[in-house]
């Protein structure tokens, strides 16, 4: 095999000026690293290194920086509060009263009022001493009664408000995400319900899906911020969501590699991926031909990339599983079923959650990265 890679972006081949990223010596390391070769450390076998599972009962250890969580753990509410506050006014939401009868509710309160709804998952019985609090602090200028609030879900100006808004927390971390997961997964629309991992797969699933709005999302894979968010019914596909996902993300960040499964599969989404000039890594089916010969496209590429180059395909799409972390954390903090009952609102509910969750991503990131969020005041 010759020194050349494909290139996703321009359509060519092009010469590689450094021999350890060329595809043999990406496989002799990996072989290398697997005890086929003799072992010689290089760069892209520390990359390949497997993975080595602990023993049966022996304790599982994870990286992390315990004094930079626990500080942010325990500054999380407050700095949720300030976070929440100034992307919200940095919106500058305009108010269109024109001085004939009761002005309604001032929306950048109402979207900041559901927001902390959703971070302490909340009914809205049990809010009104939360609003006040948040009053008392200049959060917000007014508490609004249950029945506004319960109104104000369902409005669609708050929809593109909290979606216009969880990216502006996102994009703070444009400097700090280069690599992205896209995945889906099932929010219930009632308490109760089975747990969508037990439903995606059954073969009444049709049914059982109609009881749940499905996210779909492309998550970064060093923070896991939620750059991109759509909310269908439960019995939507994935595939055809993932070039206008794509899209949204490439507005704030720039996207280097994009990693999804088997669901995404398709040409048009791998040529998707490399017009943004972004390296795709979608789960091959067994059954799909590889094109041997021609010109390859985006597509011919990462399926020869798949089928001649396994160890790297697979450390690269690896990365996918970070948006199943993601997943688990929204879930486990925000809750993983809908209160309200009409689509509308359940669509708000579940928008203004990944706004708190960005929101908590972004308040430890503050702390590990030298971050200038432009809409925090100081």
């Amino acid at each position: 095999m010759d020194n050349h890679i494909f290139d996703f972006h321009k359509g060519s081949k092009i010469k590689m000026d450094i021999d350890f990223d060329s595809y043999d010596n990406l496989t002799n390391a990996g072989r290398r690293s697997y005890g086929y070769l003799e072992p010689v450390k290089t760069e892209v076998q520390e990359r390949l290194t497997p993975y080595i599972p602990k023993r049966f009962k022996e304790k599982r250890t994870y990286a992390q920086d315990w004094p930079t969580y626990q500080k942010a753990c325990g500054q999380e509410k407050l700095m949720f509060l300030r976070i929440l506050k100034d992307a919200v006014d940095n919106m500058m939401i305009e108010e269109n009263y024109q001085g004939n009868g009761r002005p309604a509710a001032y929306h950048g309160d109402i979207v900041k009022s559901l927001c902390i709804k959703s971070y302490h998952n909340y009914s809205s019985w049990r809010l009104q001493s939360e609003l006040k609090i948040a009053r008392a602090m200049g959060i917000i200028d007014s508490v609004y009664s249950r029945s506004t609030l319960a109104g104000y879900m369902q409005n669609p100006k708050i929809t593109k408000m909290l979606d216009r808004l969880y990216k502006i927390i996102a994009e703070p971390l444009s400097t700090v995400e280069v690599y992205f997961a896209a995945d889906a997964t099932g929010i219930s629309n009632k308490y109760g319900n089975m747990r969508w991992m037990n439903i995606r797969h059954t073969k009444r699933e049709h049914k059982h899906r109609r009881e749940y709005s499905k996210l779909h999302i492309i998550s970064g894979c060093k923070t896991n911020i939620i750059a991109s968010a759509k909310i269908t019914k439960g019995s939507a596909s994935e595939n055809p969501l993932f070039k206008s996902l794509l899209d949204d993300t490439a507005k704030i960040f720039s996207v280097k590699e994009i990693s999804a499964d088997a669901g995404y599969l398709s040409k048009k989404n791998a040529k998707a991926a490399a017009m943004l000039g972004a390296t795709p890594f979608i789960m091959v089916k067994n059954k799909i031909k590889v094109p041997s010969r021609g010109r390859p496209s985006a597509w011919g590429a990462m399926l020869q990339l798949w089928k001649n180059h396994q160890m790297y395909f697979a450390e690269r799409y690896h990365k996918r599983s970070n948006v199943e972390a993601t997943f688990g954390a929204l879930k486990r903090k925000f809750g993983d079923f809908c209160r309200c009952k009409k689509p509308e609102s359940q669509e708000n509910e579940i928008l203004a959650r990944i706004v708190c969750f960005n929101t908590s991503v972004l308040a430890e990131a503050l702390l590990s990265y030298d971050l200038k969020p432009t809409f925090l005041d100081g």
